[in-house]
């Protein structure tokens, strides 16, 4: 059941999400915000390439990466991107020892969008199966989300029993607006349940739920019904609706 949540927590100045259910290829699932380059923070693989510089493992290249963000390995390996290999060599050792601080504790003293990394992202796997992401753009996230939505969906639809399955199981993703009006809910956290989703020739509908505690994902918490997330199958459109709306 666990592995059918989607669940986010948004701290808007710090452009911090805390997620469960989303992974590090739906980053990449359009794939033009795959990084050339991406620093792993410690524990450090001494079977891969060592920085000389920061002493971190590095990967190079979007083949590389892409392979990486699609491996067992990300699951648990906190990284952000860099945007050029000579920029690592300007870090200064507070700068690393900043770094090596981040990857430890799973969060930030200061903006981890470094000046001169020039990094977007920063995905911190945590213990207990979450992850806490940072994304400097928004609409990054928002699309992030779209594509984790999609993969959930397409898991429940194939999950159907054969006779209850529709011919056609291609799904949209999500526009602006809707990603948009779904962002402003994640402030006090949003579970999207997709053991709950319901199928039919006319729409898809997702139930959302708000916890009314913290959420951790090896136990149960309260929630309350917040609305649906709807996909209208002939204009191929999704709407949020929320209850008193």
């Amino acid at each position: 059941m666990r592995n059918s949540l989607v669940y986010v927590h948004f701290e808007p100045f710090a452009h911090l999400f805390l997620t469960y259910g989303i992974s590090a290829s739906d980053i990449i699932q359009d794939q033009t915000q795959v990084p050339q380059h991406i620093l792993l923070l410690p524990p450090i693989d001494e079977d891969e390439f060592i920085d000389p510089h920061t002493g971190f493992n590095v990967i190079s290249g979007q083949e590389a990466v892409t392979d990486f963000m699609h491996s067992r390995q990300a699951m648990t390996r906190s990284w952000l991107d860099y945007q050029h290999g000579t920029y690592l060599q300007e870090l200064t050792p507070s700068e690393v020892a900043e770094l090596l601080y981040l990857g430890h504790a799973k969060t930030h003293l200061q903006s981890p969008f470094y000046y001169k990394l020039q990094n977007n992202l920063v995905v911190l796997p945590l213990n207990n199966g979450m992850t806490n992401m940072y994304f400097r753009h928004l609409n990054t996230f928002d699309a992030t989300l779209s594509a984790a939505i999609l993969r959930h969906v397409r898991w429940a639809a194939n999950e159907q029993p054969f006779w209850l399955r529709l011919r056609q199981q291609t799904f949209p993703n999500l526009d602006s607006k809707t990603l948009k009006a779904i962002r402003e809910q994640l402030i006090d956290g949003l579970i999207l349940n997709f053991n709950a989703v319901s199928f039919s020739r006319e729409k898809v509908r997702v139930q959302l739920l708000q916890p009314t505690g913290r959420f951790m994902p090896d136990r149960d918490v309260g929630t309350h019904g917040l609305g649906e997330l709807v996909l209208n199958r002939q204009s191929q459109q999704w709407t949020l609706v929320l209850k008193g709306n």
